[in-house]
C-alpha cells in the first residue's frame, strides 16, 4: 500500500529531522483526540484507519501503541482501541493535580528568572489584541500557563502541566455549547495580577492568587462536565 504524508496539525517539531510516519499519525490522531473530532468511548479500529490515511497498518499500530502509553485510548484485546471514557473523577483529578504543582511553579519562576514578568507581559498584551480564548494548541490562555511553567526551570513539571493542559483543551472542545470559559476580561486581569505579584515578589499572595484562578476554571468545567453526563 502506498504511504501517504499526513497534513500537519500543530506545530512542527523543534528539531530538523522530518516525522516518521509513525509519527505523523501519533500526532494525527492525537490531536483528533484533543479537538473532539474522537470522542471519549469511541472505538478505534486499525483497518479503519490503515484505509483513512493510506498506509499500511504497522505504523498506525505503533501510533496507536504511543497513545495507550499515554492514557488517551484504552488497548481492547483482539477487538480494537477505545478512546479513554473520561468520568467526573478524571475531571477532578486534572485539576487537583494542577492546584498542586502550578502555584509553587509561579512562585519558583518569579524567584529564579528575573525576566519571568517581561516574557508575561508580552503574552498578556497579545491577550488583550485577540480578545479571546480559544481551544487550539497556541492559545494565548494556556501559553500564559506554560511559558511561566517554562520560566521555574523544571522540566519534568513542564511535561506533567502540558499534559494536564492538554486534558483541559480536550474538555473544552468536548462541551463547545457550554460555557466553559470564563470572561476573557476576568483571565485578563488574572493574568496582569500575576504578572505585578511575581513583579513586587509577594509570593504568598502569588500564590493564592494562582491557586484561585486555577480554582476558577475548576469549577466551570466540573460544573458544565456534570451537566453534560446527568
Amino acid at each position: 500500500m502506498t504511504s501517504h504524508i499526513l497534513p500537519r496539525t500543530s506545530a512542527p517539531p523543534t528539531s530538523e529531522r522530518p516525522l516518521s510516519l509513525t509519527d505523523q499519525i501519533h500526532e494525527r490522531l492525537r490531536e483528533e483526540i484533543l479537538t473532539a473530532t474522537w470522542q471519549p468511548g469511541d472505538l478505534v479500529l486499525e483497518s479503519e484507519l490503515s484505509a483513512r490515511y493510506g498506509v499500511s497498518k504497522t505504523p498506525v499500530r505503533e501510533a496507536l501503541r504511543l497513545l495507550s502509553q499515554e492514557g488517551w485510548i484504552v488497548t481492547l484485546p483482539r477487538k480494537g482501541y477505545l478512546v479513554r471514557p473520561l468520568r467526573l473523577q478524571d475531571v477532578k483529578e486534572i485539576f487537583e493535580l494542577r492546584l498542586l504543582l502550578e502555584p509553587g511553579l509561579f512562585v519558583q519562576a518569579m524567584r529564579v528568572n528575573r525576566g519571568a514578568t517581561e516574557t508575561l507581559r508580552t503574552i498578556v498584551a497579545a491577550e488583550r489584541r485577540t480578545g479571546r480564548f480559544d481551544d487550539s494548541a497556541h492559545s494565548m490562555g494556556r501559553g500564559f500557563h506554560i511559558a511561566a511553567i517554562t520560566l521555574a526551570g523544571n522540566e519534568r513539571a513542564l511535561n506533567h502541566i502540558t499534559g494536564l493542559l492538554d486534558e483541559v483543551r480536550r474538555l473544552h472542545n468536548l462541551m463547545p455549547e457550554r460555557e466553559t470559559h470564563g470572561p476573557a476580561d476576568n483571565l485578563g486581569d488574572d493574568h496582569i495580577k500575576i504578572i505585578e505579584l511575581m513583579a513586587a515578589g509577594e509570593a504568598h499572595e502569588l500564590y493564592n492568587v494562582v491557586r484561585a484562578h486555577i480554582q476558577s476554571s475548576a469549577s466551570r468545567l466540573m460544573s458544565a462536565f456534570r451537566f453534560n453526563v446527568d
